[in-house]
């Protein structure tokens, strides 16, 4: 029984996630359960909510009916609530190939910044290695949309 509570645990573990760093990541993600971004699925698409809408109560979502996952943008929607937008509606994607995660920009005029570093946007480099621990801004190096990379399933 031990072994089968171990494989249980394991598949559902997520491959690896994304932790909010800062205030505004931890509120662009309140749709998430606990405020991680779990990846379990490659590649994994992430991007801007564009459903949000406001009333005399304040910002709203509005309900997202999904046709199909094969017709879905992104696999998460993050709020954006910057003055100058970071986020584009489809920003990045993550992939894994082999024992290699990759961040791949997907046109986001803002680009991605992993450790300091930005890729994508101006940029002619729009895909890097991505290791865990690394640190990732989604939009330009002074967004305020931080989030830390780490591996939970070693291969």
């Amino acid at each position: 029984m031990l072994k089968s509570k171990r494989d249980i645990i394991k598949s559902l573990t997520p491959e690896a996630i994304l932790v909010p760093l800062t205030k505004e990541a931890t509120n662009s993600v309140a749709q998430c359960q606990k405020g991680i971004i779990q990846i379990s699925q490659f590649p994994f698409k992430l991007g801007r909510e564009l459903r949000v809408g406001e009333n005399e109560r304040g910002f709203f979502i509005k309900l997202r009916f999904r046709k199909s996952e094969v017709n879905s943008n992104n696999d998460i929607y993050l709020i954006d609530n910057s003055r100058n937008t970071q986020i584009a509606k489809e920003h990045f994607q993550i992939e894994k190939t082999n024992n290699f995660f990759l961040l791949k920009d997907r046109g986001s005029k803002t680009g991605t910044t992993i450790n300091d570093i930005t890729y994508g946007g101006s940029e002619s480099d729009i895909e890097q290695v991505l290791n865990d621990g690394d640190i990732i801004k989604v939009g330009s190096s002074d967004s305020e949309y931080k989030f830390q990379f780490l591996v939970l399933k070693e291969d």
